[in-house]
This record gives structure tokens, C-alpha cells and sequence, in this order.
């Protein structure tokens, strides 16, 4: 595949229109069908995929594959085959936007919306594997969203790289094809990789919704690897204090370890998605689904190209705070492997291209300048660190306990703005605060929240909608709000005593779960 752009060509019947994204998995192009007179996405797989035996055969094989469902939320396939050695698949064009652009511009989504997208989503992923037909790349650049916030149709594609399963023997053996962020534990293992796969990764789409976060982050992929292997799974009401408790249930079941743990079905994870959110308590804990935590060997590990840079506001996850661990199966041996498989491949030259052509990996493809047309992966963010932790072992009366191993670096957390000064993200306990700025204006963000902290020494800022209730969330207009402020104590007479030291324009507020947030403490 040539670096560059294809548009104005002609391809076989199709006039190459416009590029709309590139990526290792090839390019997707805006194109005219002269024969059959319609606008489409046109999907060319690089050439040496063509090369490399059998892939075409599978190439084929599953578009069919997805050409036979008949769900709305699936993009149709119109056809695909073999052009001047190239690969291609026509899908239907769809104009809007992926989930991942959704969540870089305006962060975590309200729970209902990111609900139903999940149950659009899973709708899709049912009529698939009903067809014996697993996904195996769920993430959220492969999530497109049209209409308005009250009217979102959800499309789930790419299925172009998909394994039938039932016909396994045009499946590489072994090939890991997706993005290792939402990959299965299954997946890095021998086990079979079936539709339980795809609700694992619906799952960790839906906590990323939910918080603006993937579910684990770490500096490499073995530490991500590692992570999916033996950590258990976030709670999303603790990273975000504002979501349902319910919630915490609903993930944790959905990326149990052991798929026999999960949801029979992805309507059934996402349908419990929404009980979560439509009879939720916040007070009242969940029992949360046992997540087993069983060893797997991993295959030889390669770092993922990323195309594109990662949102600036956006590409770090708050540091995660995930229930006790379940009492996990013998994998002393997980940390050691993975080591082993990492340095010996580190030796070994050309297998990044070699994977390439016999695992049919998907990379995340960046939009082409000025395409606003979505219908392949985009760019996903960097992995940032953060810590991830093998499972524990229980240690013998005569074998000393090791000492624990330092903690990586904390990484930001979501809407920090890369400011000297981290986001700050106080406790809902009553505590009250003084704002003594507020910054409203998209593009402004990080600019006049500097100016507040500069003006006032000693001062913090957080994101009204990532905090508590009792802050007002968004403006008229739905734009995030991010305010200054000083902690002033927990009694009226502490907060006033501070408004009128900084200042007339200076006002109060209480951080809890219940004070309305148009309220603003009286002070004479």
C-alpha cells in the first residue's frame, strides 16, 4: 500500500473519491461505483496480503460471512474481491462519527446514551455469532454513531477481519487480530476464541464510555497483557462517582476471566447495562460476578504502530481502583513466560512484518486531512502507564513473602488539561470550596484555567462533570466546565471567611451528593 493517496484514481469499476482513513490494515476510500451507480467505502487491504497464501481465501470467506447478516446495526457488505492484486471490500458509506472521535471531543458519556449504543452494539454482535461469526476487534473505532444525541444509530464494522467459526481451517492458528486494550484473556491463550470473546470487549467498550478510561492501562503490552490475565476488572462507580453502582456488576461479569463466568449473549450484557441504570442505588453495593483468574501463555508480543496522535485531553486514565481480587489459579509462571516470550523476540528481525501478512492484524487507521466520513478504525490513543499487578500467590510457611514491587507512575487522569498543576479530584464528603474562576470555552480550556491558578497561588481545578453533583455539570450549551478553586473547610463561617479574603467575585459551593447545583452558599 502506497503512502499516498489514491483519490482521483480509478480502480477497477470504482473512482477513488476521497481517502477517508489509513492504517495497517489497509485504506478506506470514498469511491463511485460506475457500474452500479452509487456512492461507497471502498476498503483496500495492502498487497502483500493478496501475496500470502490462503489469506485471500479467508479474505473472501469472511466477508461472505458478513455479507450474510441481515442486522441493521451491522454494516452491509455490497462486495469484495481482487483488483490489480489488491484486496478490496465495498461497504455501504455511512456519514457520522466513531465512538472513539465521540468520547476524544467530549469525554465520558451520560449512562444512558452510552446504554444504548451497548444494546445497539450487542444487537449486532448476536446476529453474528448466531451466524458463527465472531467479531474478535470490538473497540470503539469500530463503533459509528449517526443522527443527533436523541436519535443514534450505532453501526458495528469491520467484520472484514473476523474468523468464521465454522471454518476454522482458513483461520491462521494462533493470529491475534484486534487491539490489545480490549483483547479477551482468551485471546492470548490456546483456548477457542468464541462470541464470549467480542462481550469481554463490548464489556470493556462500555467502562471506557462510561469513564472516558480503558479499563487497564499500562507503559507496555506485556503489562497490558499481564493486566488482562490476572487483574480484576475496574469499578467504574469508583472512577466515576456519578455512575450507578450497578454498573460495577454489570463490567465485572462481562470481563470475567473465565469465559464460561460471562453473559450468555451480548443482549444479555447489555441488557443488564440498562437494569443497572434504570434500578440503580447508589448506597446499596452489588454482588459482583466472580471473575476467575486463571494462567495463560502468551504468543510472542509485537508493539502495535499507532496512527495519528492521541487526543490531548484525553489520552491518560485515572488510576484504577478495582475490587479485591478473586483468590486466583496457579500463574507464578504468567509473569516469567511473558518475560521470556518478550526478550526472545526482541531478537528475532522482520516479524513485525511477518505477522503482518500471516495474522491479518488490524492497526488502528488514522482519518485522512479533511475527511469528517467515517467507516474503518481511526486512531486510538496511546496506552498510558499506570499500575498493573500479577495475580498474588499464596506464599508457604517456609518461603518468605517477597517484598512488594514498587508502583509505576500514577497517570493522569481524564480531562487533565497538562497543566503544571494536576486535575484534582476532591471527595463528595461535604467539604466546601471557594471558585475563584471558571473556564467555559472550548478551545480556551487549558489557557484561562492557567491564568485563574496564576492569579491565585495554592489554587486547584477540576472538571464540573467528572466531580460531584452538587457542581453545576455542563453549560446551556453542554460544553464542559472546568472551575478554580480553593478548599475552604466544612462549615459556613470557614467558606465566607474565605470568599471575602479572595475577593468579590469569589463564590462558595459544597462538594456532596445531594446540594443542588445551582446553589451557591450565602455569605453576608
Amino acid at each position: 500500500m502506497v503512502d499516498r493517496s489514491r483519490a482521483g484514481e480509478r480502480f477497477g469499476p470504482y473512482q477513488l473519491q476521497a481517502l477517508i482513513a489509513r492504517g495497517g490494515m489497509g485504506e478506506v476510500y470514498r469511491a463511485y461505483d460506475t457500474i452500479k451507480g452509487r456512492t461507497v467505502a471502498l476498503k483496500l487491504l495492502p498487497g502483500e496480503f493478496a501475496k500470502n497464501p490462503g489469506y485471500p481465501a479467508r479474505s473472501r470467506r469472511e466477508a461472505h460471512a458478513a455479507a450474510r447478516l441481515q442486522e441493521p446495526h451491522v454494516i452491509p457488505i455490497h462486495d469484495w474481491g481482487e483488483i490489480d492484486g489488491l484486496l478490496y471490500i465495498d461497504m455501504r458509506l455511512v456519514e457520522g462519527s466513531d465512538l472513539r472521535t465521540l468520547l476524544s471531543r467530549g469525554g465520558p458519556l451520560p449512562p444512558a446514551r452510552a446504554v444504548r449504543i451497548v444494546l445497539q452494539i450487542g444487537a449486532a454482535l448476536d446476529a453474528a455469532h448466531g451466524a458463527g461469526l465472531v467479531h474478535r476487534d470490538v473497540k470503539p473505532e469500530n463503533i459509528l454513531i449517526t443522527g443527533d444525541q436523541d436519535n443514534e444509530f450505532a453501526y458495528l464494522v469491520d467484520f472484514g477481519i473476523a474468523s468464521d467459526a465454522l471454518a476454522t481451517q482458513l483461520t491462521t492458528a494462533g493470529s491475534i487480530i484486534g487491539t490489545y486494550a480490549y483483547m479477551a484473556p482468551e485471546r492470548f491463550d490456546d483456548a477457542p476464541v468464541t462470541g464470549k470473546s467480542d462481550i469481554y470487549s463490548l464489556a470493556c467498550v462500555l467502562y471506557e464510555s462510561l469513564t472516558g478510561a480503558k479499563p487497564y492501562q499500562a507503559s507496555t503490552i506485556s503489562g497490558l497483557i499481564k493486566a488482562h490475565l490476572t487483574s480484576p476488572a475496574p469499578r467504574v462507580s469508583t472512577t466515576m462517582r456519578t455512575i450507578p453502582v450497578g454498573f460495577d456488576a454489570v463490567i465485572a461479569r462481562g470481563m470475567a476471566k473465565d469465559p464460561a463466568d460471562r453473559y450468555d449473549s451480548a443482549g444479555q450484557f447489555a441488557s443488564a447495562a440498562q437494569s443497572a441504570l434504570t434500578h440503580h442505588d447508589r448506597h446499596t453495593a452489588h454482588t459482583i460476578a466472580e471473575t476467575t483468574l486463571r494462567p495463560a501463555t502468551a504468543p510472542p508480543i509485537i508493539e502495535p504502530t499507532t496512527f495519528g496522535p492521541a487526543p490531548p485531553d484525553r489520552e491518560h486514565a485515572v488510576p484504577q481502583h478495582p475490587w479485591p481480587p478473586h483468590q486466583p489459579k496457579p500463574s507464578h509462571l504468567v509473569p516469567i513466560l511473558l518475560t521470556l516470550l518478550i526478550v526472545g523476540l526482541l531478537a528475532v528481525g522482520g516479524v513485525v512484518a511477518w505477522l503482518a501478512v500471516n495474522q491479518g492484524t488490524s492497526s488502528e487507521a488514522s482519518p485522512a486531512p479533511g475527511a469528517s466520513t467515517t467507516t474503518a478504525a481511526l486512531p486510538a490513543p496511546a496506552l498510558p502507564p499506570v499500575e498493573s499487578r500479577p495475580a498474588p500467590t499464596a506464599p508457604s510457611a517456609e518461603t518468605p513473602v517477597p517484598a512488594p514491587t514498587p508502583p509505576s507512575p500514577v497517570a493522569a487522569r481524564p480531562g487533565d488539561l497538562g497543566l503544571s498543576i494536576p486535575i484534582a479530584q476532591p471527595r463528595c464528603d461535604g467539604t466546601g470550596i471557594v471558585v475563584v474562576g471558571s473556564a467555559i470555552t472550548p478551545g480556551q480550556y487549558a489557557e484561562d484555567v492557567q491564568r485563574f491558578l496564576v492569579a491565585h497561588p495554592g489554587s486547584s481545578y477540576l472538571r464540573t462533570d467528572q466531580a460531584c453533583p452538587s457542581l453545576r455539570q455542563a453549560t446551556d450549551e453542554g460544553n464542559p466546565i472546568y472551575a478554580v478553586y480553593k478548599a475552604a473547610g466544612k462549615s459556613t463561617e470557614a467558606v465566607c471567611t474565605l470568599v471575602r479574603t479572595l475577593g468579590e467575585d469569589a463564590y462558595g459551593k459544597w462538594l456532596d451528593l445531594n446540594t443542588d447545583p445551582t446553589f451557591i452558599i450565602p455569605c453576608p
